[in-house]
């Protein structure tokens, strides 16, 4: 299984996992001219099996679309909960759809526009891909502290798989894609498997306050989003802890349902991408990062 460490929260909607179930699930969605392949890894519980479950994701956009395609590399890899592409937006007096159409592809950056509700009106979203080469690099590119404050390094999946041999070492050719995302005003995104079993926000917010065990200080704030700023909104943001980033929550309550959100700021939000200072996060990888990770994993899991 995946190891836990220490990492800020990842705000790309582009970078997430996508999962599915089978032993090799595609799903299409447009096809054209420009493309990037996003390879990840991912674990499941196949209940089948009663043992855990790796699957390997690629996602494809291209010019008009996306392909997604998740295989199987242990057991069988099944969490339906997370197959919706796409997410309804919620902004500042706006309620639209994140969805996979009308994609553009330029190199590295691809845009996927937002389109509000009953109009053609659009927020313009955008995910640029910066690399980093891995060649060489092993489990040791990565040191892991009691928390991010004295965590550095590179983390690739070669940390989160710790059955594979430590001394194993990126091929050549083998890079990394970090998202790079710039948004044209601040949102709130989520889908049906982001819907929480709260009966109301205050009990949300009152787990969200929890959910730190270290004392640190949060504050919560409430608000409006949607038309007319009509849904009830909440973030818990808890303060740095030891020069720790930021951690926030997001909650909303819609169509009488409550649902936890991811949030995008607006304006470029730049990950790290020095791992003297910090951690760099490259566990999304290019085609031939991917074949070594897989086979790696198929190897010793």
């Amino acid at each position: 299984m995946k190891a836990t460490v220490f990492l800020p929260m990842t705000l790309s909607l582009l970078a997430m996992a996508l999962v599915g179930c089978g032993e090799d699930d595609d799903g299409v969605y447009g096809s054209g001219g420009n493309k990037i392949t996003l390879t990840s890894f991912s674990n499941s519980y196949d209940n089948q099996a009663n043992a855990s479950a790796i699957a390997r994701i690629e996602q494809t956009y291209r010019t008009g679309g996306r392909e997604i395609k998740i295989k199987n590399l242990v057991n069988s890899y099944n969490n339906q909960s997370l197959n919706n592409l796409d997410r309804t937006v919620l902004a500042d007096d706006f309620e639209g759809r994140l969805e996979n159409n009308d994609i553009e592809v330029n190199g590295r950056t691809v845009k996927r526009p937002i389109y509000e509700t009953n109009s053609n009106n659009k927020l313009n979203y955008e995910t640029t891909y910066k690399t980093l080469d891995l060649a060489g690099l092993n489990a040791g590119s990565y040191s892991s502290g009691t928390n991010i404050d004295n965590s550095r390094g590179i983390i690739t999946d070669l940390n989160n798989y710790p059955d594979i041999p430590a001394n194993v070492t990126f091929p050549a050719g083998s890079v990394c894609y970090i998202p790079v995302v710039t948004s044209e005003r601040s949102f709130l995104a989520f889908s049906d498997s982001n819907k929480t079993g709260y009966s109301t926000l205050n009990r949300w917010i009152d787990a969200a306050e929890e959910r730190f065990n270290d004392d640190r200080d949060f504050s919560t704030s409430r608000f409006g989003v949607g038309f007319d700023n009509d849904q009830k909104a909440a973030q818990v943001t808890f303060f740095e802890f030891n020069n720790q980033p930021a951690y926030r929550y997001n909650g909303v309550e819609y169509d009488n349902d409550i649902y936890e959100a991811d949030y995008v700021a607006q304006g470029r939000i730049e990950p790290n991408t020095n791992s003297v200072r910090g951690v760099v996060d490259c566990t999304l990888v290019n085609e031939v990062a991917g074949d070594f990770l897989a086979a790696q994993i198929t190897r010793y899991y």
